[in-house]
């Protein structure tokens, strides 16, 4: 009875010591607070604190708290809901949370700004292009290989117009060559020509779309003086967003008119299936694929196929480069006309304003 009387009459002397504007204050759990300073004599598991009535040893498992009069922690023991000490009146208060400490958010760093040039460029761009419509022209060295080789310079330019539900666009090429047959430089083989599209959604909610496909073209490599292809076809759109993918199929029928040499018929009914693959890879690599595939309905072993393949690469701001490779196989010509060729092409392109 002596002895708990004893240790009930020095805890509440610890407790009044708390008066010491300089003393650290233990918060114990059950409610009870001690001011005093830390002892140099310290056991493991345990706080000693020397208080103005003698060394009293703690055990840290039945301490809630241990901080300083500046308000920082005591030791390695923690400050629950971040406490600190009022050193005038002595008492313990909640500091702010970090979210209310950082009142004001910081300021975002300043984004890099383009080159004067860049600058520049778009300037150019923004006055002499129409906003609705984006342009690109492409330049390049290509390889062919056909029944004869020959290396040759094509050059062409894209224009396309989008609205809300339909999509426009056209481009104009020109190819000159200079043929070498037997190893002999021969005669200059050039083509030329336009192809344009024309898609219309049916609805923004379905990817269907009706689409219209127009070409024109002169191939003096397969003797072709002039050829006309018209489709109309019904297509469908495929999308991957998490991976960037698009694929679009799109059969229909079709009509050729073509005027070659050694060939009497003009008029040619065909049925088409056309499709092509886009992939944006990242920022700067983006990957391409088309095929046109048409038969000649009135004789089946007559037919025309065109695959492309296409990888851009982002080399600047202004510029791409690009590595693309084709192939045609055309059996509704004259029997005796060139039918298959390879080409492989490394262009340099200029998206004025294009958006892929």
């Amino acid at each position: 009875m002596a002895e708990n009387f004893i240790r009930t009459a020095l805890l509440g002397m610890a407790i009044v010591a708390l008066s010491g504007a300089d003393a650290a204050v233990f918060q114990l759990k059950n409610g009870d607070r001690i001011s005093g300073d830390l002892s140099a004599h310290q056991k493991a598991g345990s706080v000693t604190v020397t208080t103005g009535f003698g060394e009293l040893t703690i055990p840290k498992s039945a301490l809630e708290s241990a901080v300083n009069s500046d308000g920082s922690a005591v030791l390695d023991i923690p400050l629950p809901s971040e406490m600190v000490v009022d050193a005038a009146e002595g008492q313990v208060d909640s500091a702010p949370t970090p979210a209310e400490a950082e009142s004001e958010p910081a300021p975002l760093p300043e984004e890099p700004k383009d080159p004067q040039w860049v600058q520049d460029y778009r300037s150019f761009v923004k006055s002499f292009f129409p906003e609705n419509w984006q342009f690109r022209v492409r330049g390049g060295i290509e390889y062919r290989e056909t029944s004869s080789s020959s290396t040759s310079y094509e050059f062409a330019a894209d224009a396309k117009r989008v609205w809300d539900d339909a999509e426009f666009d056209a481009t104009i090429y020109y190819n000159y060559a200079t043929e070498t047959i037997d190893n002999l430089t021969g005669r200059t083989a050039d083509k030329y020509g336009i192809n344009t599209s024309y898609k219309q959604v049916f609805d923004q909610s379905l990817n269907w779309y009706l689409q219209n496909l127009a070409g024109y073209k002169v191939d003096w490599v397969k003797g072709i003086r002039d050829q006309f292809d018209e489709a109309v076809t019904v297509g469908y759109r495929f999308e991957w967003e998490e991976h960037d993918v698009v694929l679009d199929i799109a059969p229909g029928p079709a009509v050729r008119y073509v005027n070659a040499y050694n060939y009497d018929q003009h008029w040619v009914a065909m049925g088409v299936l056309t499709e092509e693959l886009t992939w944006k890879i990242n920022q700067l690599l983006r990957f391409e694929q088309k095929l046109y595939l048409g038969i000649n309905v009135t004789n089946y072993h007559k037919y025309s196929a065109n695959f492309n393949l296409g990888l851009i690469i982002r080399a600047t701001d202004v510029m791409d480069i690009a590595l693309r490779y084709s192939y045609e196989y055309d059996s509704i010509n004259d029997s005796e006309a060139q039918k298959s060729e390879q080409r492989l092409l490394l262009a340099f392109e200029f998206p004025f304003n294009w958006k892929y």
